[in-house]
């Protein structure tokens, strides 16, 4: 039995039991060694009839991938050694020696009853992705494969360093061998058990750990759906870092954020840039085009289009109502002398031509200066009511008169897990963009199927999907619901 004070390679002066579990043993111990003596923590794994061979093998892996490693937040090899029978007290042990860390695993914290604030999660979650970054860089890249909040160290000085490298992994070692399943239930994914792990089973159990401390609950004991931990409802924090932390905890393993770099990019810009999407293939033939992944979806629904007389018609009502705006806004400006002049060059000219234009642009004026006195309340200056009258123009044209046809024109509809936006594309030209943030509720009302006609809700109304068959809606509606879930 090893006892405090004993002296170990005729260095290592044991000073506290830190951890004993099934023939392991953890110590804080001196260094005398080193001149001043430092602090280490000395890691021992009993040899004996009761041990599993698997158990050797991680933790002399362990100590062969340390040697390997070089990162301040990441404790520094120091030794690694066997003791025989007689320095053992009668077992032999193997002893693995690290640097010692001044400070709290997150795990101590939680058990005193620390709640982590969305910065200070934040600030967790970047240090850890600065070390997976590295350890995922490497070649081979290194897998820890049990991040924990008992495996992440906060120091005195804020940093955070990452612990227990157990049941790390080196990738080239991995093929073609088997190795023991290990990682701790609620935070390892599921290809991790199958012994499949990957960089971004490292980014699943860092989004667990995240979920630990935002709502004090270890993941295991959080209800699941469609085995993603929900959590959104016991949390208040920024919808996006939401988002976000649902992206690190995707169960499918093709749609989560695919390294560390990436993730790392992603909680500073707000954007899910790598997220992969895919293109999500029918099982009959259609123009419509749906790429979706864990974040984001993006949903292409072709027009009818129009012909080439159509298209003139088109251009040639744009052009003579821009000009009919610009009348109407040159007339407004020489108002009112503008009306006198006309008035006195319809009596010159009586039954002329040129009588009839004046007197139509006349009552043009009049029209004109009566609405924008009206608006002038409102909006006092000339150009704030000329860009209202583009505004009501474009909404006539759009909505009331609905000259373009939803099904005639390019539908787009981009969502995310904040937001929605839908454009209308016609020539080339987006005619039409309503841009709202959803809610969780506002989602569960997103969509309405009548007939062959799919409702979009964006903000507070709904917006025709057209121009599909019957089998286009249904697939299209199934696909956008899936999801949302």
């Amino acid at each position: 039995m090893l006892q405090t004070e004993q002296i170990l390679q005729g260095r290592y002066q044991l000073q506290q039991q830190l951890g004993n579990n099934a023939g392991r043993q953890t110590w804080l111990a001196t260094d005398t060694g080193t001149s001043p003596a430092s602090l280490v923590i000395l890691k021992l794994l009993a040899f004996s009839p009761e041990m599993q061979w698997e158990e050797f093998k991680l933790f002399e892996r362990e100590a062969n991938i340390l040697k390997q490693l070089s990162h301040p937040r990441i404790p520094c090899y120091r030794d690694y050694f066997s003791l025989d029978k007689q320095a053992g007290a009668g077992l032999c042990w193997f002893g693995l020696v690290q640097d010692y860390i001044a400070g709290s695993s997150v795990q101590q914290l939680l058990d005193e009853g620390r709640h982590f604030t969305e910065g200070e999660v934040r600030s967790i979650a970047t240090q850890v992705l600065e070390i997976l970054r590295y350890l995922h860089g490497l070649n081979p890249p290194v897998i820890h494969r049990d991040i924990k909040p008992s495996n992440l160290i906060i120091a005195e000085n804020k940093q955070v360093y990452l612990v227990d490298f157990g049941a790390v992994q080196d990738t080239a070692a991995a093929a073609g061998a088997t190795f023991t399943v290990v990682g701790t239930t609620g935070y390892a994914p599921l290809e991790q058990f199958w012994g499949k792990a990957v960089p971004a089973s490292d980014l699943y159990a860092l989004g667990a750990t995240l979920i630990h401390l935002l709502t004090g609950t270890p993941p295991a004991d959080l209800p699941q759906r469609n085995l993603r931990i929900e959590f959104k409802g016991q949390v208040s924090i920024n919808p996006n870092f939401v988002s976000w932390i649902e992206a690190l905890t995707e169960p499918d393993l093709e749609l989560r954020l695919s390294g560390a770099g990436v993730a790392l990019e992603a909680l500073e810009t707000g954007r899910f840039i790598s997220s992969p999407l895919q293109e999500i293939q029918p099982l009959f033939r259609t123009r419509i085009r749906i790429e979706k992944s864990a974040t984001q979806m993006k949903i292409l629904i072709p027009g009818l289009g129009l012909r080439f007389f159509g298209y003139l018609l088109v251009w040639l009502f744009k052009l003579t109502m821009l000009v009919v705006l610009g009348v109407s806004i040159l007339v407004i400006v020489i108002c009112p002398l503008s009306l006198i002049l006309l008035v006195a060059i319809a009596g010159l000219y009586e039954g002329s031509f040129t009588a009839i234009i004046c007197m139509v642009l006349g009552v043009w004026t009049l029209i004109a200066l009566f609405i924008f006195t009206d608006l002038g309340y409102l909006f006092p200056s000339l150009k704030d009511g000329c860009v209202l009258f583009i505004r009501l123009l474009n909404y006539l044209l759009t909505e009331q008169f609905n000259l373009f046809k939803p099904s005639l024109s390019n539908t787009s509809i981009y969502l995310e897990r904040s937001f929605c936006r839908l454009e209308r594309h016609l020539l080339g030209f987006c005619y039409f963009r309503k841009l709202e943030q959803t809610s969780d509720r506002e989602r569960k009302n997103f969509l309405d199927l009548i007939g062959q006609v799919v409702y979009v809700k964006v903000g507070e109304k709904y917006y025709e999907v057209a121009g599909m068959t019957q089998a286009e809606c249904n697939w299209l509606v199934k696909e956008i619901e899936d999801w949302l879930r």
